[in-house]
């Protein structure tokens, strides 16, 4: 089930940010591999505030939002102005890492090939952090509303946190995962997922499924302690000024 670009380009031109977008993918559940008829498309970016909007007292705001049903669909539209992506990404940041990964963007540009072709120097253990953190708060979500959904979620956080930690590759796509790290029984959960977006867990299967859980989140430990990847990512410096000539070359093009 593909998301609808066409409709998702029409929302980014109608509610764009200030500035220019650098790129924009389809996340959530279309990217992990369980999107529903009736899924809401997840627009995630990055975009280039304009240089001069950056020198004067008022600074542009570091995130771009936008939530509305638009031509029958829910469209969340989130843009990172650069400079706050790219601290994102040295902080080891999966959402930002994941939107650069997407197979669906919306737009095509240099800066995204740049940052696509740097992403293997910009993973670190860091991604550890932000991984663990998100499978608790996902089971949490679970705790609380029981749903296959929050269930899948949590599944994939975990499956992406162990593949990165472990092969220094984003892959955000769940039944990929699963097949690949032998997880059994999520085919039949996405099934169940498409054709009721709020359907729940039973007690007694829930149980054998929290249990897994537990167990991905002792490996997603452990894939962060034997991770062949650095403790910090090193292309600090020349991130730094790689965008000090992005906003100049910016600059230089508002004033011709």
């Amino acid at each position: 089930m593909q998301p609808d670009l066409d409709l998702a380009r029409r929302f980014l031109a109608l509610h764009p940010p200030v500035g220019t977008v650098a790129m924009c993918g389809i996340t959530g559940s279309h990217q992990y591999g369980f999107p529903s008829v009736d899924s809401d498309l997840d627009l995630k970016g990055i975009h280039v505030a304009p240089t001069e909007a950056l020198l004067g007292l008022t600074r542009p705001t570091d995130a771009h939002d936008r939530l509305e049903v638009f031509e029958g669909t829910e469209c969340d539209l989130t843009t990172h102005e650069i400079g706050r992506a790219l601290s994102l990404l040295l902080k080891g940041n999966g959402n930002v890492l994941e939107r650069l990964a997407s197979p669906y963007q919306l737009v095509a540009s240099d800066v995204l090939t740049e940052l696509r072709a740097w992403m293997p120097d910009l993973l670190s253990r860091r991604c550890h952090g932000h991984y663990a953190g998100y499978l608790q708060g996902m089971r949490r979500e679970h705790a609380r509303d029981g749903r296959v959904k929050s269930l899948l979620y949590a599944y994939r956080v975990a499956l992406t946190g162990i593949h990165v930690l472990r092969t220094g590759e984003v892959e955000a796509n769940l039944p990929v995962l699963a097949r690949t790290y032998g997880v059994d029984g999520l085919d039949a959960l996405i099934e169940r997922k498409r054709s009721a977006e709020r359907g729940t867990l039973d007690p007694g299967e829930e149980v054998s499924h929290l249990l897994v859980l537990d167990r991905l989140g002792a490996e997603l430990d452990a894939a962060r302690d034997s991770s062949p990847l650095p403790e910090h990512p090193g292309l600090a410096p020349e991130l730094d000024g790689w965008l000090v000539e992005l906003r100049r070359a910016h600059l230089v093009s508002a004033m011709e």
